[in-house]
């Protein structure tokens, strides 16, 4: 199988695995309370989640990552388009953004504690991450020159494609057999229409 035909399937199963976690309904909660007609008959009553709980699991570590990496690139990008003769107000705007963008994913999304709750595998992965983070972050505090900002969007691009690539990689390797023949079938699918 050629190089092209496999990223474009790896692509499209990142896709896909987006689409499947993101549709992906929660859980309800199961609590038992004491049932309202019959005193001391236990009655099961499901509960959401909230969003806090979902992200005390650690769940949301590494995707979010990767879209706060995307959402850096594409600040930089702007903002190196739009400096054509040098860094200025909006061009500077958008790296403020992203270096909101880095805050956030330092202080919550690669926080200490999110990542003690990964597995093992996906910890590798979070501290690569912060480490790239907060060497861009550096980088776009000291910013000087458009040339300085097309590098700093080059290290963001390049941290971005490791973060995607490990975690949809891990993602795959636990997607059981019939999940991964359906993805190889729509990225074929998608192949054949092109």
């Amino acid at each position: 199988m050629g190089r092209e035909i496999l990223a474009v399937i790896i692509q499209e199963g990142a896709r896909f695995c987006s689409e499947l976690l993101r549709l992906r309904p929660p859980k309800p909660k199961r609590v038992e309370q004491e049932h309202p007609i019959a005193p001391g008959k236990p009655q099961v009553v499901p509960q959401e989640e909230s969003g806090e709980d979902k992200i005390e699991k650690g769940t949301a570590c590494l995707p979010c990552v990767n879209g706060h990496s995307h959402a850096c690139i594409g600040f930089l990008s702007e903002a190196s388009r739009m400096s054509p003769d040098g860094l200025n107000p909006d061009s500077l705007f958008r790296v403020d953004k992203c270096l909101g963008e880095i805050a956030a994913a330092e202080r919550i999304d690669l926080s200490e504690e999110k990542i003690a709750k990964l597995p093992p595998e996906e910890q590798l992965i979070a501290r690569n991450a912060l480490k790239g983070f907060r060497e861009i972050r550096h980088e776009l505090e000291g910013i000087t020159n458009k040339e300085d900002l097309q590098k700093a969007n080059v290290k963001m691009i390049e941290l971005q494609k490791y973060v995607g690539k490990e975690w949809f990689k891990l993602r795959l390797a636990k997607m059981p057999e019939e999940e991964k023949t359906k993805l190889a079938n729509m990225a074929m699918k998608r192949l054949e229409e092109e």
